[in-house]
């Protein structure tokens, strides 16, 4: 396979830094974009260590479920010990070659990746947003995420936890297929449509990159903006497919059972035990379905934890946020931790509904809590505002994170 590749990145109208970090490596064949959060300092670190780890695990020759796992290990290597990183973290979206014909997309967090073809451009990734998961769960219209005010509030995200969960998504692709690597920048300030029209019009990748950014930018440029554009140029080609074809499946009227045999007409007095009979055969199993179906709802909800606010403490839940089906939340344990002692990116991550899943998770989650709640009492007071905050200072989307393991952006 052959590819060609172009990158952009600019730090916008609005920011004073750039968080974003890419890469765009021909020679490896890697490309990758991450955008960090965690104030000022933090967010530049995150996403420039996750993608020096990463090129570092692929050039390796990890494969890149495994690169971008340490890349995670190196974010929170990287905090360790420094209270201006603490509770840093970053996205991370890698393009790597599969095989001769297939690229594969590594993915954790709410940056992106599109595959255009034939001028239409597909989304490849899915968000791992708190906004996208209500709209999945048919909570939310798109229309409604668009505006809604917690849209940039992240579930998954690199530097969070010690196990970070890797979406993959195999792509097939032909010659003259593009694909987009982008930072939340451009999504959220330019509709896809847009991106499909100016991705589609420019044929150079490099240029395409920079209009694709500078659109970001002409419509307020309120974040880091980032695009990396890869257009696949040759495929290797497909292997002779064999010369005896194989035997055709059986058609379903072969393997079908068959009919049952006409009875013989009843006399009115047999036929109504008969139709009762041929009812309860109708229902009985239709009702056991159900049952079955309820009772496997009302399992998941009660073997499910997660992390909240009961007033103003934080407590553990058992149940899934919101309820389901009838099925609503109780608090399995409550704990010493009060909002306020909560930094802003914390604090938003409880509220959303932190560490869902099982309740050692959620266990592990409130120690680091206390943990970093401890570290911040024994800390000398400084006239510096405090710096582990990896809330993104927007003028138009704060940027937090409430994990389902995850991170807040």
């Amino acid at each position: 396979m052959r590819l060609a590749s172009g990158s952009s990145s600019h730090t916008g109208l609005v920011r004073g830094n750039n968080e974003d970090s890419f890469v765009a490596d021909d020679a490896r064949v890697l490309f990758a974009v991450a955008d960090g959060m965690g104030g000022h300092r933090g967010g530049e670190v995150a996403s420039r260590v996750a993608i020096e780890a990463l090129r570092a695990g692929v050039a390796a020759g990890r494969p890149v479920r495994d690169a971008i796992a340490s890349a995670n290990d190196a974010v929170i290597e990287r905090a360790r010990g420094d209270a201006e990183l603490t509770g840093m973290g970053t996205t991370l979206t890698a393009l790597v070659v599969a095989n001769g014909q297939q690229l594969l997309v590594g993915h954790v967090g709410d940056s992106r990746a599109y595959l255009l073809r034939d001028g239409t451009l597909r989304r490849i990734t899915e968000d791992h947003s708190l906004v996208e998961e209500l709209v999945r769960e048919g909570r939310l219209t798109p229309e409604q995420a668009e505006a809604h005010p917690r849209r940039a509030v992240v579930t998954r995200a690199l530097g969070v936890d010690a196990e970070v969960d890797v979406d993959l998504y195999p792509v097939d692709v032909a010659v003259g297929d593009r694909v987009l690597l982008c930072s939340d920048g451009l999504t959220t300030m330019v509709r896809e449509r847009d991106v499909e029209r100016i991705a589609r019009s420019e044929p150079d990748p490099q240029r395409a990159a920079e209009k694709l950014v500078d659109a970001a930018n002409s419509a307020g440029g309120d974040d880091n903006t980032t695009v990396v554009v890869v257009d696949v140029l040759e495929v290797d080609p497909v292997g002779v497919p064999a010369t005896e074809p194989a035997a055709p499946a059986p058609s379903p009227a072969r393997i079908m059972t068959p009919a049952p045999e006409v009875s013989p007409p009843t006399t009115s007095r047999e036929s109504w035990p008969r139709r009762i009979r041929n009812s309860l055969l109708l229902f009985v199993p239709l009702i056991l379905v159900l049952a079955i179906a309820v009772g496997g709802v009302g399992l998941y909800a009660r073997r499910s934890y997660y992390v909240g606010f009961a007033g103003n403490r934080v407590v553990i839940y058992k149940g899934v946020p919101g309820g389901v089906l009838g099925w609503n939340p109780t608090v399995d344990e409550t704990t010493k931790i009060s909002a306020s002692q909560l930094s802003q990116l914390d604090h938003d991550r409880v509220a959303g509904g932190a560490a869902r899943g099982s309740l050692g998770g959620a266990r592990r989650f409130v120690a680091r809590l206390q943990a970093g709640v401890d570290a911040t009492s024994t800390t000398t007071t400084t006239t510096r505002p405090h710096a582990t905050t990896t809330t993104r200072p927007r003028t138009r989307k704060p940027r937090t994170t409430t994990p389902r393991t995850t991170a807040p952006r």
